[in-house]
């Protein structure tokens, strides 16, 4: 690996060649432009802009040079203006007719990417007829100095005087949000009122808040109570299981913050920044390799999501020797149901949410960030709640981060199916396992090398711009199920092991060589990070790359859910002296638990903050990290919230009823 990192050249970006192009977001003053002149005069326009090719001119040579390196480089070609409408019709008013009329080159319209938006901002219809060819106009007037044309199209306008009006999506809300707060009050006083009823004064608070009642009634009747659902988000782990397993809350969360930390820098490149030739000068250094293999941490919750969905198959496996296949099918639908309802019921009071409109309380790209997301929650939250979303619609995805939802439910139901299969056929149970486990090791490379995928998922800056839309890398090559199932597999497999080790009381750390191997697993895990350099850095081309391309593409994730296997059940056998007690800490016990909510959370939250810029930002490792600490902050709060109204009560309910 470090020979060919070390084959791989430095990128040297010509700056006085890059500073000749036009720059990728132009706007107007957006508040002053909104305030200065009356409510019918008001109207600021966001529009996109392609650049048409002008083969003498010395900023297009600088927009093909710098824009063909599109692993690491935005699409110079495709701009960003934010223009005053009220402004921009004094400008070509003062112009000659023939001049003016010269400035007017044509609507864009071949931009499937562009036109995805256009699709959700339907109601802008009316704006785009009237406004469009001066739109056209302003934008060629301020590329007439850099010699070059466009074609431009208006994604949308915004007016000072507009107003939010509910509908039924909005009052759904409402409706929904004030009946949650009834329950909790409503439980809430009436767990109270049995605290008050028992006189008995040796117990304490968490004594009653901590034992359940005793009729089915009250067990119903304190299921939203806010103190006995701290308690349990707070509840000590119980059993051998669990304490041998605390530290996969810490696992969680740090897998946690660095999705919010990739998200987050997703983001901001959907917005606006005003130095993008240092994200794109980062990206061809071994940081940015770093960066782009950042896309395994979500191998992670794949591995963790097999490994304990693998617990519970154990449970059921050693309480049932012999089983029915009437049973297998009860089994199968009671694993499936159970799971569908403690994941979705919280997830769709998230979707609801992404959906509700309110006042603009952002900027000039408001609309272009957050204003997507509601659109395309209103139109496909059934994809989402069928946990469909990584196939169908994919660019106008609801909550884009959900894909993995959906992956995660697919692999979930091929797993329980393939273990009852090796369940009922014991004799073959080697052989069903070890087929599947081969199967979709293989199938990843497979696919990449028929076709022509990149070795690895490179989210380059004008995908994560685009919000993925026709992302083909992403939407074929990452986010399916059969590409990550072979990761969860060994989530399923090293719960097998655990379950192994743990019974036959096998004392792992007691032997030398598997020791120094499970400490070997943190080193060697940060090397692989960086053994996509070559892939990354390089653009050749031919069949041999191609080749090996498919093989790293068939081991990169696999390699690293083997690893992360193993090294769970390192951890579990007690292995990891001083960071095993770290990761113990009580304090990751309640932020493990919060992950799944700040997940769903934390996207709406950094879109709104983003979106509440005017102008375009500096793109600084202070500015980033500011971002990301708030976002992270943010959104545990207000997962806490969720947790204690809504998902803790929701699976409190569902035990009972098994």
């Amino acid at each position: 690996m470090i020979i060919c990192g070390l084959n791989v050249q430095g990128f040297q970006m010509n700056m006085t060649q890059y500073y000749k192009m036009p720059p990728l977001y132009d706007f107007d003053s957006y508040d002053r432009c909104l305030q200065e002149f009356n409510a019918d005069q008001s109207m600021y326009c966001f529009v996109r802009a392609d650049v048409l090719p002008e083969p003498n001119a010395e900023a297009w040579q600088a927009i093909e040079n710098i824009s063909k390196y599109y692993k690491h480089h935005f699409n110079h070609g495709h701009l960003y203006f934010g223009i005053c409408v009220e402004w921009c019709r004094r400008q070509i008013d003062i112009l000659p007719k023939d001049e003016a009329d010269s400035l007017h080159i044509g609507i864009l319209k071949n931009n499937t990417k562009v036109n995805t938006y256009l699709n959700l901002f339907q109601s802008e219809e009316l704006n785009r007829q009237v406004w469009n060819p001066l739109m056209n106009q302003c934008v060629n007037l301020r590329l007439k100095k850099y010699k070059l044309r466009a074609e431009s199209v208006i994604e949308y306008c915004n007016k000072s005087n507009e107003t939010v009006e509910n509908d039924l999506w909005n009052f759904t809300f409402y409706i929904v949000l004030w009946l949650l707060i009834i329950l909790v009050v409503g439980c809430s006083l009436f767990d109270l009122y049995l605290k008050n009823q028992n006189n008995d004064k040796l117990l304490t608070d968490r004594d009653h808040y901590t034992a359940a009642p005793t009729d089915i009634a009250s067990k119903i009747g304190v299921a939203f109570s806010i103190a006995r659902n701290w308690y349990r988000l707070n509840q000590e782990p119980t059993g051998k299981v669990g304490r041998e397993l605390r530290f996969l809350d810490c696992f969680k969360f740090f897998a946690m913050f660095l999705v919010i930390f990739a998200h987050t820098n997703w983001v901001l490149y959907e917005g606006a920044i005003n130095n993008p030739q240092d994200p794109e000068r980062l990206l061809h250094t071994a940081t940015g390799t770093l960066l782009m293999a950042g896309s395994l941490i979500t191998v992670t919750f794949f591995v963790i999501g097999g490994f304990l969905f693998m617990l519970n198959w154990l449970v059921f496996v050693k309480a049932n020797n012999e089983v029915t296949t009437k049973e297998y099918i009860l089994t199968f639908l009671k694993f499936n149901i159970f799971r569908y309802l403690r994941l979705t019921i919280p997830y769709a009071f998230v979707i609801l949410w992404s959906g509700v409109y309110f006042e603009n309380a952002g900027g000039p790209m408001f609309h272009h960030i957050f204003g997507r997301e509601q659109l395309s929650c209103r139109k496909n939250w059934w994809i989402n709640l069928l946990y469909l979303n990584n196939h169908i619609n994919v660019n106008e995805r609801c909550m884009l981060q959900a894909w993995y939802l959906a992956s995660d439910t697919q692999c979930f139901v091929i797993s329980l199916c393939i273990l009852i299969l090796a369940h009922r056929f014991s004799k073959q149970r080697k052989w069903i396992l070890s087929t599947t486990v081969t199967f979709f090791v293989l199938l990843p490379g497979v696919l990449t090398y028929i076709n022509n995928y990149e070795a690895m998922f490179i989210a380059a800056p004008q995908i994560q711009r685009d919000s993925f839309i026709e992302g083909r890398q992403f939407n074929e090559s990452y986010v399916p199920f059969h590409m990550n199932f072979a990761c969860y597999f060994f989530g399923v497999l090293s719960a097998l092991v655990y379950d192994y080790v743990s019974s036959n009381r096998i004392k792992i750390k007691e032997n030398r060589w598997l020791h120094i191997t499970f400490y070997a697993l943190i080193p060697t895990g940060i090397l692989w990070l960086f053994s996509g350099h070559s892939f990354v850095q390089e653009y050749s081309d031919g069949e041999e790359r191609r080749f090996w391309a498919s093989v790293y593409a068939a081991v990169q994730r696999n390699v690293w859910g083997f690893g992360l296997g193993a090294f769970i059940v390192g951890m579990s056998a007690k292995c990891g002296w001083v960071l095993r007690k770290f990761c113990c800490l009580p304090v990751f016990r309640i932020l493990g638990r919060l992950t799944y909510g700040a997940f769903m959370v934390h996207l709406i939250i950094c879109r709104v903050v983003i979106a509440t810029l005017r102008e375009p930002i500096y793109f600084g490792t202070g500015m980033m990290f500011a971002f990301i600490v708030f976002t992270m902050s943010a959104s545990y709060v207000v997962s806490f919230i969720l947790a204690i109204i809504l998902e803790l009560p929701v699976s409190s309910i569902l035990k009972l009823l098994r």
